[in-house]
């Protein structure tokens, strides 16, 4: 066999297995069921929340004072993926310990909330936090150096519109 046929039948191989495993993971992605969800409770470490429950559950200190959870206000834990929306949550402890509201999603047979967007209670009402630069008025969604200035930012609450 010729060099030439064997690297057309290989790479005619590989596009079949392409096609394959992208058909795969698409009927496995249709399958999925996602919600959209609307939670309320207390934003807290899963260790605070096993405590919370007083279940008498021993478990490993150090990843379970990293893992963030929704304490939900039924008594529910549920726990949430970091991304972008939530790492606020994962990073500034301020933002935790207080009830919270949070919209997101929940895709079927995966135990863990994906956060879209949230409030925490401030002053006796649910706010959107946020962190501004003075200098450059520059607000992001987690805590950072300034995008721009590289100074610091502070957290406030974003004003209601």
């Amino acid at each position: 066999m010729s060099w030439r046929r064997f690297s057309r039948i290989a790479r005619g191989a590989c596009l079949a297995a392409g096609l394959m495993v992208s058909a795969l993971a698409a009927s496995l992605g249709a399958e999925v069921p996602v919600q959209d969800v609307l939670l309320r409770g207390k934003v807290v470490t899963l260790a605070a929340a096993l405590d919370a429950k007083k279940l008498g559950i021993r478990v490993d200190a150090e990843p379970t004072a990293s893992t963030v959870v929704l304490l939900g206000e039924e008594g529910t834990i549920t726990p949430l993926l970091s991304d972008e929306a939530s790492r606020a949550l994962f990073l500034d402890k301020r933002l935790q310990n207080r009830p919270a509201e949070l919209r997101g999603k929940r895709f079927g047979g995966v135990p863990y909330f994906q956060v879209v967007t949230f409030k925490v209670e401030q002053d006796g009402k649910l706010q959107t936090p946020e962190y501004y630069c003075n200098i450059c008025t520059i607000s992001v969604r987690f805590p950072q150096v300034c995008p721009c200035c590289q100074g610091p930012m502070e957290l406030r609450m974003k004003p209601q519109r």
